[in-house]
């Protein structure tokens, strides 16, 4: 006796309209086709299949329940690691081509308004400021400066010019309002990063400034914004004195 698959099953077999299938037809359909679950194993962790002791739950249940939990949360940590390799690619395209653009600016001014510009576009949303110590010329360029005294001897610069720091540090509210002002349309900074410059010496500090207040925050990863510092840097070092 030959035994059917189930998806061979048709409409015309009188067993069901796939249009109305009713319980009592599903039913009737599993009695006659015992072997069901067997063509489709993966089925069965999707059902809820009670297994009735009385009160109790039996350790059964429980553990199908379990592996399905289980199943459910790394389907969630996997769905997060595709997004978060797809927003890895995105950073690194735009760092690719900020650098292309920058490193072919000639000028010390052209190079920070470049800097700023690029960013801008790579990065929609971003506000910069870009403070710089002595070894670098003077410029007038918007959003670009001398580092104040304040800045210089605060924490937050002296904790990333040590050299037991990475170079990449997350503002509190203070440091926010110390660096940032309102932006355009009254927009304010919720979240700040800071980067340092330097290459065989320090040179400044970048500031990344978000409306968002999840953009920047203590806990996400750094090594975009480290990249970020290493070609600002890069391009920076080639106006530097001495």
């Amino acid at each position: 006796m030959t035994t059917r698959n189930p998806s061979d099953v048709t409409p015309e077999d009188g067993e069901f309209d796939r249009e109305k299938l009713t319980r009592e037809e599903v039913e009737h359909y599993l009695r006659k086709h015992r072997d069901f679950f067997v063509h489709y194993p993966g089925l069965i962790e999707t059902l809820a299949i009670p297994h009735e002791t009385g009160e109790a739950v039996s350790l059964v249940e429980r553990q199908v329940t379990i592996l399905r939990d289980k199943v459910r949360e790394l389907e969630k940590k996997l769905d997060r690691f595709i997004a978060t390799a797809g927003e890895n690619e995105k950073a690194s395209r735009r760092l690719h081509n900020l650098a292309l653009k920058v490193m072919s600016i000639n000028g010390f001014d052209e190079s920070l308004a470049g800097i700023c510009e690029q960013l801008h576009a790579e990065f929609p949303g971003t506000f910069v400021r870009i403070r710089l110590l002595d070894a670098l010329p003077a410029t007038l360029v918007p959003d670009c400066a001398a580092m104040e005294a304040s800045l210089r001897g605060s924490g937050l610069v002296q904790e990333l010019f040590s050299d037991r720091h990475q170079g990449v540090a997350f503002l509190n509210e203070t440091q926010i309002d110390a660096v940032f002002k309102p932006g355009p349309g009254g927009q304010t900074v919720h979240s700040a990063a800071s980067v340092v410059l330097k290459n065989s010496r320090h040179l400044g500090v970048m500031f990344l400034g978000s409306a968002d207040a999840c953009r920047y925050q203590s806990g996400i990863g750094t090594l975009f914004l480290e990249c970020l510092g290493e070609i600002v840097s890069t391009k920076l070092q080639q106006f530097a004195s001495g």
